[in-house]
């Protein structure tokens, strides 16, 4: 693809532009770094090296070259809608008339919109060539739904774990060591033992009497 030549304007066609170009509500920006005017997002007329070029219709830009202008073609190929107009081809009044129906043109056009520029920035990482950290979810519930969901959790611990709890205690009753037999004769509550009464009373009698 063939470069754009770039010629640094003179002071002379700077001044000469900046004494013909339109005022506003015409904006006044720089094109190629070179000054220019604008209308609803359009560029009208700027400079380019030490010609200007102009935005025309079809129409007006075949009516422009035929009386006297060059067409647009800033790297050999020509450039729809432009003119190439150096200083001096028309007088002051007829260059304006030229700018004027392209103001004309430009009006009847729907605004261009500025191109926002710039992509999103990457998410950072926490260390070179791992994957971002994972993002730790947050509770949006009330504080009831908090409490009954952790009561829930609980719960749910507390069933899992009875199991074990009932086999381990089942364990610990079969190795205890089992209890005597209770005697036959009851303890009163001041330490003296007092003698069973009725038929155990009876059959240690018959065996004392058979002894």
């Amino acid at each position: 693809m063939p470069k754009m030549k770039w010629t640094k304007p003179s002071a002379e066609t700077i001044a000469y532009f900046e004494r013909i170009a339109p005022g506003p509500p015409i904006q006044a920006r720089r094109m190629f770094g070179m000054p220019a005017r604008f209308l609803n997002g359009h560029m009208l007329v700027g400079v380019f090296g030490n010609t200007f070029m102009l935005h025309l219709s079809d129409v007006d830009r075949e009516a422009c070259i035929r009386a006297g202008a060059k067409p647009f073609a800033p790297m050999g190929r020509e450039a729809k809608e432009y003119v190439d107009v150096a200083p001096g081809t028309f007088d002051d009044r007829t260059l304006k008339e030229w700018i004027v129906r392209g103001m004309r043109y430009l009006g009847s056009l729907p605004p261009k919109l500025k191109k926002k520029r710039g992509k999103p920035a990457p998410e950072r990482r926490s260390q070179r060539g791992s994957a971002p950290p994972s993002r730790i979810p947050v509770s949006t519930g009330t504080p009831s739904t908090v409490r009954s969901s952790a009561a829930r959790r609980s719960q749910k611990i507390t069933a899992a774990t009875l199991p074990v709890r009932t086999a381990a205690a089942r364990a610990a009753r079969k190795s205890a060591p089992k209890r005597a037999p209770a005697s036959a004769s009851t303890t009163s509550r001041r330490g003296v033992s007092r003698p069973a009464s009725g038929k155990v009373a009876r059959s240690r009698n018959k065996s004392r009497r058979g002894g």
